[in-house]
């Protein structure tokens, strides 16, 4: 087994975040393209905002997600007299999500100027 510098996960992170926004660009314009039948520039422009608010409630959801799991594994411990510390965040899943937000964005934000 390999070990991974901090710099190459956080690239990993990065790519895997640019590739999430890019495969969800392409989903909305076409669910877009399907609805308004055909593609226009402030069609693509709204689905690619669309597209870009579930992505940041997916991380939104994440974080929610896991709050609530640490939440119910610490009573269920203390009930029969464990300690436990609960993890912390899946930060790449997080991160991942609000990358390929983030690219949504900036789709929506380069096609409305």
């Amino acid at each position: 087994m390999t070990t991974q510098t901090r710099a190459a996960r956080l690239g990993q992170i990065l790519l895997l975040g640019l590739g999430a926004g890019l495969g969800s660009s392409l989903l909305c314009l076409l669910i877009g393209a399907v609805l308004a039948g055909g593609v226009t520039r402030a069609g693509a422009a709204t689905a690619l905002g669309w597209g870009g608010l579930l992505l940041t409630f997916l991380a939104g959801a994440i974080i929610y997600s896991q709050n609530g799991q640490s939440q119910i594994e610490s009573g269920m411990r203390a009930r029969l007299g464990e300690g436990y510390r609960a993890p912390g965040l899946p930060w790449a899943q997080i991160l991942t999500a609000l990358i390929g937000a983030g690219v949504l964005f900036l789709g929506q934000f380069v096609l409305n100027t």
